[in-house]
């Protein structure tokens, strides 16, 4: 009966086809330490369990040292949103003037300056900047690794700057002039192509908050209200107990 079988074809039956061997499951020795057999699934989850991975550690530690003197509200983006710019406009007009002032510039420039800011010429926007560092560190105590969110006036645009010494050498030696205090940072540059070859442009950063960013880009901003409590937006209510 055998010989009478053909063999051709792609799905000819065959008569001695070799079937692969299924590789045997390790059997487990009651007498054998659990951890010595291989820990398959703990492996994929290495990662999750590293506590170098958790989220936001360094405003989990200062919130932790700054909650042992005062009081921490979570707040809708729309609050802080509109919070900080409160609080940015206030720093910036208490401030602004005496640092202009020490570097030599006229009142005339002061209220030119002054009066785009009020009626919003170029809207303010909130942003992240660089690291925080102890020099503007604004909280009772500093943590390392949160970076700098500030209020940005950009474009603002200045002219006769000459009156300032300061200010126009640098401009003219370096083609910008940066100046910080406090919690805020002018930063002067010559305007792109103009017909006023005097005319510079000013971006000013208002310091209002601290922030941090994980990996996946989620955010979390912590600033303190007039009232000394403060203040926390997190995207997505993120957790921090986590």
């Amino acid at each position: 009966m055998v010989a009478n079988l053909r063999v051709g074809g792609t799905h000819a039956y065959q008569l001695y086809r070799e079937v692969e061997p299924v590789p045997p499951y390790p059997r487990i020795d009651p007498q054998r330490p659990r951890d010595e057999y291989p820990q398959q699934q703990s492996e994929q989850h290495t990662d999750k369990a590293d506590p170098a991975r958790r989220r936001f550690t360094a405003m989990r530690n200062l919130i932790d040292e700054l909650e042992k003197s005062a009081g921490l509200t979570r707040v809708d983006y729309f609050t802080a949103e509109t919070e900080l710019k409160d609080q940015g406009l206030l720093i910036l007009e208490s401030e602004l003037i005496d640092q202009l002032l020490e570097l030599k510039v006229s009142l005339e420039w002061i209220d030119h300056l002054l009066q785009q800011i009020r009626q919003r010429l170029t809207a303010p926007v909130l942003d992240a900047g660089r690291d925080l560092s102890e020099s503007y560190n604004f909280f009772p105590v500093f943590i390392a690794g949160v970076s700098e969110y500030n209020l940005f006036f950009r474009q603002l645009q200045i002219t006769s700057y000459h009156e300032s010494v300061q200010v126009s050498e640098n401009i003219e030696n370096h083609g910008h002039f940066i100046s910080e205090k406090n919690r805020l940072r002018l930063d002067f540059s010559k305007m792109p192509v103009t017909e006023d070859s005097d005319a510079l442009q000013l971006d000013i950063s208002v310091l209002v908050a601290v922030s941090e960013v994980d990996d996946a880009g989620r955010r979390v901003i912590l600033y303190q209200r007039p009232n000394q409590s403060y203040a926390l937006y997190a995207d997505k209510q993120i957790d921090l107990s986590i």
